[in-house]
C-alpha cells in the first residue's frame, strides 16, 4: 500500500511539474521575448559594449602580466580548496596590483552607467522582461533535475 502511495504521488507530481514547465515554455514563446539582448539595442549601444569588453581584456593582460611566478603557483595550486586558493592570492597582491584592480572596478561601473543612461524605457522593459523569462526557465530546469534525482532514488 505504501508503495503504490509513494509511486501515485511521484506520477502527481511529475505531472504537476511538466504542466508548469509547458506552460513556462508558452509563456516565454508567446511573449516575444526570444530575442536577445544584443537584437535590442542600438548600434551605438553595441559598438560601447564592443569597447568594453575589449578594454576588459586588455586589462586582463595587463594585470597577468603584474603576476608573478608565485601567485600563478597559488592558482593552480590542487592541495588548496578554491577559497583557500582566492583567499591566498588575494593576501598575496602588491599594493599596485591591488589599485590597479580598483581603477578598473571603478572603471566597470561608469562604463555600467554611461551604457544605463543611453537604454530608452522601452529597452529597459524588453531586457527586464528577458531576465525574467530566463528565471522562469531556469526554475523549470532546476525542478526537472530534482525530480530527476528523485526519481533515480527510488
Amino acid at each position: 500500500m505504501k508503495i503504490l502511495k509513494r509511486i501515485f504521488s511521484l506520477i502527481l507530481l511529475t505531472v504537476l511539474v511538466s504542466s508548469e514547465i509547458i506552460m513556462a515554455q508558452e509563456k516565454t514563446n508567446s511573449s516575444g521575448t526570444n530575442k536577445t539582448a544584443r537584437e535590442i539595442l542600438t548600434a551605438e549601444q553595441k559598438a560601447a559594449l564592443k569597447l568594453n569588453r575589449e578594454k576588459q581584456i586588455e586589462f586582463r593582460n595587463e594585470f597577468r602580466q603584474t603576476l608573478s611566478g608565485n601567485q600563478l603557483d597559488m592558482l593552480t595550486n590542487p592541495r588548496l580548496t578554491r577559497e583557500a586558493r582566492i583567499k591566498s592570492f588575494r593576501e598575496s597582491l602588491s599594493d599596485n596590483q591591488v589599485n590597479l584592480l580598483k581603477s578598473n572596478r571603478k572603471q566597470i561601473r561608469v562604463q555600467n552607467y554611461n551604457l544605463r543612461t543611453t537604454l530608452t524605457d522601452q529597452q529597459r522593459l524588453r531586457i527586464r522582461r528577458m531576465a525574467i523569462a530566463r528565471a522562469q526557465q531556469n526554475r523549470a530546469i532546476f525542478f526537472r533535475a530534482r525530480l530527476r534525482n528523485r526519481l533515480n532514488r527510488i
